[in-house]
């Protein structure tokens, strides 16, 4: 690579005094599959455009999605039917291998704060298989205008976050698709009032590496003055661009050269190769930290001491999967598997155990649970109810934390008498509140801290 010395040995700096946030976009998704290498939303826009029957001749490079969903429109179709055909298309992606450009990345250890601007689950694969083994300790945020999740205050001292600026893969709207989903997602993050305040300000504080973002022309200048919260010729921070289709637009750069100084342009490859480059760079200045990059391990059953216990009817599995996945993405490890618990003639002693072994009980209630019937899940209950009344629980609210998915009443005659007199937590069809969040999680790293001694 032919940029100076003082471009990497200054970036390199930055990135271990952890003053630097990367802006990763969909340049890095690069698939190396057997039939060849292959960029994910290409990908994605040919099986997406297989699934509503629509042409593919054509795509522009960079726009695929978005030109299939256009001509999807084009033959009278409403627009909300493309999110979930994306959804459904895109299942398979856990079954691809994380590309090894966000691998390098992840080994950055220097990075605390991931910002994408895809709406895929890769990066955070990536972190979680490099960093963690393959457990999912990664805490994941998504911003959407009807909704905004910001980064959580414990940023610098928690796990990683993946924080995906436009929007998250979901059956709805939630995410960006077409360029009018783009340009509603930045209209409305200009908003003082809907933006993320904490993920802005740490924007504002620390430098960009915006890395294949794929945002170029005005979205380019809109985000980085979003970011900087001040003229852009105010002067201040150095940021980064190792990004073609930024690099590649001379009136981007014509304005960056005369407005945003501070601005340093890679432009010696493409986004992938400048990823290799720093990897190489920052294992060199870093050669204990280095680790072998390993495929995440198999995962392992649920269960384990000081796990969160989700208890739920199977009518409301996709509720109780919200709740865990929001919980798993926020470091806490959840038990949640009944096939394998329930497999062989002990699946009651399996359950007993289990039970008592676990940090948190939460009992996810709904009008499908209004039974006295011996169902497993009721089954769980009264295990749990009787762990609640051992001397070794300071506190039962520290351990059953009952869950409301509707409006089922507190009082109602049908629920244990114990779930009467404790704090419940409602969270419609599952989904789950930040404040929910933080107090699971609060209570689960006592516990953990309680399990090794720590004060």
């Amino acid at each position: 690579m032919s940029e100076s010395t003082i471009f990497w040995d200054q970036l390199l700096q930055l990135i271990d005094e952890g003053r630097v946030i990367p802006v990763v976009g969909q340049d890095l998704l690069k698939l190396d599959e057997s039939g060849g290498s292959q960029l994910l939303y290409p990908y994605l826009a040919n099986r997406l455009a297989e699934y509503l029957g629509i042409s593919i001749d054509q795509l522009p490079d960079g726009g695929e999605l978005n030109a299939v969903a256009c001509r999807y429109l084009a033959q009278g179709n409403p627009v909300e039917e493309v999110y979930p055909a994306l959804k459904t298309i895109a299942s398979t992606l856990e079954t691809l291998r994380v590309p090894e450009p966000l691998r390098q990345l992840a080994a950055i250890r220097s990075f605390q704060l991931f910002v994408t601007t895809t709406f895929d689950g890769l990066l955070t694969r990536a972190v979680n298989d490099v960093r963690f083994g393959g457990q999912a300790r990664t805490r994941v945020f998504a911003y959407a205008p009807a909704e905004s999740e910001d980064v959580p205050a414990d940023l610098k001292s928690g796990p990683p976050v993946v924080y995906h600026l436009l929007g998250r893969l979901s059956a709805t709207p939630a995410y960006a698709v077409t360029q009018e989903d783009t340009v509603e997602f930045f209209h409305s993050l200009q908003s003082s009032t809907g933006r993320p305040q904490l993920l802005f300000d740490e924007l504002n504080r620390n430098s960009l590496l915006v890395i294949g973002s794929s945002l170029s022309g005005w979205l380019a200048r809109f985000f980085m003055r979003m970011a900087k919260r001040q003229r852009l010729s105010a002067g201040g921070r150095t940021d980064y661009i190792a990004d073609s289709a930024m690099s590649g637009d001379p009136n981007l750069v014509l304005f960056l050269t005369h407005f945003s100084r501070g601005t340093r342009i890679f432009r010696s490859g493409s986004a992938v190769e400048f990823v290799e480059e720093l990897h190489a760079r920052w294992m060199q200045r870093h050669p204990q930290t280095e680790t072998p990059i390993q495929p995440a391990k198999a995962s392992t059953p649920r269960g384990d001491t000081g796990a969160v216990f989700l208890s739920y009817a199977s009518e409301n599995g996709a509720a109780a999967t919200a709740i865990k996945d929001a919980l798993e993405a926020n470091g806490v490890d959840v038990f949640f598997d009944k096939e394998e618990l329930q497999a062989g003639e002990a699946w009651e002693a399996k359950l007993r155990r289990s039970v008592s072994e676990c940090s948190i009980f939460i009992p996810i209630i709904s009008r499908e649970t209004l039974t006295a019937h011996r169902r497993f899940f009721r089954v769980e209950w009264n295990l749990a109810i009787e762990e609640a009344l051992k001397a070794t629980f300071a506190a039962e609210e520290s351990f059953l934390v009952p869950v409301a998915i509707d409006d089922t009443p507190v009082n109602d005659p049908a629920l244990p008498a114990k779930f009467h007199t404790l704090q419940w937590e409602v969270l419609p069809d599952g989904r789950p509140t930040p404040q929910f969040i933080t107090r699971v999680v609060a209570l689960y790293r006592k516990h953990q801290k309680s399990l090794t001694g720590a004060s």
